[in-house]
């Protein structure tokens, strides 16, 4: 039978449990998120040595001055676009961090609560232990002393 103590103990145990599945749960819509982010990158980067690549290979055939002009403003825009990527790698590391974290203090309150309850489970044992070795006892007490009354065990006669 579990005390009301214990009841308690399981609404906090099963709270305790839905926020870290929760915890759980954002922590991966984090990783999956910055996998996304990087590969964004990783794809901006790739089209940025790509395109440098080409621009260097025509502007040996021909490199007119508007033509030079179009590509420096094409790649500062494209390296623009890199380090904003990158700020946005830069706020999903935090937000990952930050579920790791909370992820981290939901699991360490899942585990005192659940040692709270072990322990409180080995105390009811034990005391049920004692209190199983009391009535036993008393009933060793009670044989003897019928035994001792018994007359054909050296009791009266």
């Amino acid at each position: 039978m579990a005390s009301p103590m214990h009841g308690g103990l399981q609404v906090a145990i099963d709270l305790a449990t839905r926020q870290r599945d929760l915890a759980a749960a954002e922590l991966s819509q984090a990783r999956s998120a910055e996998r996304g982010a990087q590969e964004q990158l990783d794809q901006l980067q790739i089209y940025a040595s790509e395109a440098e690549s080409r621009w260097t290979l025509q502007a040996q055939v021909q490199a007119s001055p508007e033509l030079m002009q179009h590509h420096y403003q094409f790649m500062a825009r494209l390296y623009q676009t890199v380090e904003m990527q990158r700020g946005v790698m830069a706020q999903h590391a935090r937000q990952m961090n930050a579920c790791a974290l909370r992820l981290r203090d939901t699991e360490l309150r899942l585990g005192s609560l659940q040692k709270v309850v072990a322990r409180k489970h080995l105390e009811a044992e034990r005391l049920q232990a004692r209190r199983d070795q009391k009535d036993v006892d008393e009933f060793a007490a009670v044989q003897m002393r019928r035994l001792a009354a018994t007359p054909a065990f050296g009791g009266e006669d």
